[in-house]
């Protein structure tokens, strides 16, 4: 589960301090800082910045509301991290009040430069997760030339407890995210930016959050671009289906005696007045099943489908509304790592067990989302999904589960969410295949390939080893410039190469399309290769369409 969080708890990068620098909000004035890149490029940081009202009291599980103004000036000089409450940890630094957002830009508060905004969404698979970049590094984006936000939202069961009605209709992070939006609106050109030219990214969690941005009605005209890295609304773990059993064990849990037939109203009065610690302690303590894998079937507290009602985020499922062209068609760069789940084989005793729990229970292998519920069809289901892999025991072909697990939770639905948006819309894929020394991991199984979940963050984020990008191995340091420069051309010019550029070898990306599905594999080189994962995507389909139960909501 850990496997999602950001890496939020590396070592500050240290910083060139000087003086302090005022710009001007909506709300009222603020006080940053100057700092410097390692390569010496100067910007401007503007760290915690309240966009909301602390959701607290009568707020929680409730939209965010815009900040109150302030009086005088507001030190956000200060690169300290405001933490939201973590689902799974006991950090004494939790804390309620934590949507705030930062802001990184190259040029002084008040130039009219205009320049381009990359809004940055975390991951963390919805429970976990930090915008708190002073430890993570907008430094490579700064130094071309495009500005940074990156924000905070709720989290867990503070993000995202529903039961399914008005009264607690959930999807509150998702909110989280759509008013940092329209503070970016209100207020990033005060720090030189265009709000014109916003581009939404993420990954993993953050990736699902940008696709559920562009499904969104209320996100319309936020932004212009989405960039999604290794997530989906059609992932299956970035939707939960048992949100009201989730719910209500969370205030049995807290209270044996409140009673699982209690309104939704009487659910929200008793969470309300409950402590913030109690409400963390015991969301951990609910999974539909024992056999539940989060990163399978979904997670916990995930996003959910609202009921039609003022302020409704989402009200119809992911899948048809990207398969009928209802999604927002800004342009998309969208795309994973080579094996998203190659961490499973670590332990290999573990994951030997896990192998033979799996062929023991072949109804593990077919997911939720096909909505089988006879049991000889789920295990039917499940066998056709184990034999995509291998027709023997996959004791015998670890690598086979490795895939299994890459593709059910990442490449199949990524593939396919590509696809289908690509009628409608500018659609760049992408797989990160390179596998250097700032990934920080070694796995190898014969026959897997070698990129894990998250890994390419280590090559636009100065973070960790990052920090210093040109004091590491020569081919990160290239990799490292090219996939910046693909995010930020994007960013720029709505392309990821807009011109013959030596650095990203004279190379055009081209569109997917429908029929002719082409992407950017990223490697020592760069290559323009067809039909990502063939065939085992293609088995997938013919799986689903020949086994699951329409519609679909993940896929």
């Amino acid at each position: 589960m850990l496997l999602f969080a950001l890496v939020s708890l590396v070592l500050a990068i240290p910083s060139v301090l000087s003086q302090n620098v005022i710009a001007t909000v909506e709300n009222g004035q603020l006080s940053g800082r100057t700092e410097y890149t390692a390569r010496g490029k100067q910007y401007y940081a503007f760290n915690n910045i309240p966009f909301a009202k602390p959701p607290v009291g009568n707020l929680r599980f409730q939209a965010p509301q815009p900040a109150a103004n302030w009086d005088g000036i507001l030190d956000v000089s200060s690169p300290t991290d405001v933490l939201c409450y973590q689902y799974g940890t006991t950090t004494s630094v939790q804390t309620e009040d934590c949507l705030v957002l930062h802001v990184y830009s190259p040029v002084e508060p008040g130039s009219d430069a205009a320049l381009p905004v990359m809004f940055y969404i975390f991951g963390g698979g919805f429970i976990t997760g930090t915008s708190a970049f002073y430890s993570l590094g907008p430094h490579y984006f700064i130094e071309q030339d495009v500005l940074v936000v990156a924000v905070n939202y709720r989290i867990g069961a503070y993000g995202f407890l529903a039961t399914g009605d008005t009264v607690i209709p959930g999807n509150w992070g998702l909110k989280d995210q759509q008013l940092g939006l329209k503070w970016v609106q209100d207020n990033i050109k005060n720090f030189g930016g265009d709000p014109a030219k916003v581009t939404i990214f993420g990954e993993s969690a953050g990736g699902a959050s940008v696709v559920y941005q562009t499904l969104s009605p209320g996100s319309s005209g936020l932004f212009r671009a989405a960039i999604a890295t290794s997530g989906s609304a059609l992932c299956p773990w970035a939707y939960q289906r048992h949100y009201k059993d989730a719910a209500y064990a969370l205030a049995t849990n807290i209270d044996p005696s409140f009673s699982t037939s209690a309104s939704s109203a009487e659910l929200l009065s008793f969470l309300q007045s409950a402590s913030a610690d109690d409400i963390n302690t015991h969301s951990w303590n609910y999974l539909p099943s024992s056999t539940y894998d989060q990163l399978v079937q979904g997670f916990v507290y995930a996003p959910t489908i609202e009921p039609e009602h003022d302020g409704a985020f989402l009200t119809q499922t992911m899948y048809s509304a990207i398969e009928n062209g209802v999604a927002n068609p800004v342009p998309l760069m969208i795309g994973m790592a080579s094996e998203e789940q190659i961490t499973r084989a670590e332990n290999l005793t573990q994951f030997t067990n896990t192998i033979t729990w799996y062929e023991n229970n072949p109804e593990l292998f077919a997911n939720e989302n096909m909505h089988i519920t006879d049991t000889a069809a789920l295990k039917a289901a499940g066998q056709a999904v184990h034999n995509i892999y291998t027709t023997g025991s996959m004791v015998n072909y670890p690598a086979g589960m490795v895939k299994f697990f890459s593709d059910t939770s990442f490449g199949r639905p990524i593939i396919h969410h590509a696809k289908l948006q690509s009628a409608y819309a500018d659609v760049y894929f992408y797989q990160f295949s390179y596998h250097g020394t700032l990934g920080q991991q070694n796995i190898y199984v014969e026959g897997a390939d070698r990129v894990r979940h998250s890994e390419d963050m280590s090559y636009f984020w100065a973070w960790g080893n990052s920090s210093n990008m040109d004091a590491n191995e020569p081919s990160d340091v290239l990799t490292s410039k090219r996939w910046v420069a693909l995010l930020t051309n994007f960013a720029k010019e709505l392309n990821p190469t807009p011109t013959g550029d030596n650095l990203l070898e004279g190379l055009t990306w081209p569109k997917v399309s429908p029929s002719n599905f082409q992407y950017l594999n990223i490697n020592n080189t760069l290559d323009i290769l067809t039909n990502p994962k063939d065939v085992f995507y293609s088995s997938w389909v013919n799986v689903y369409e020949t086994l699951a139960i329409k519609p679909y909501d993940t896929f």
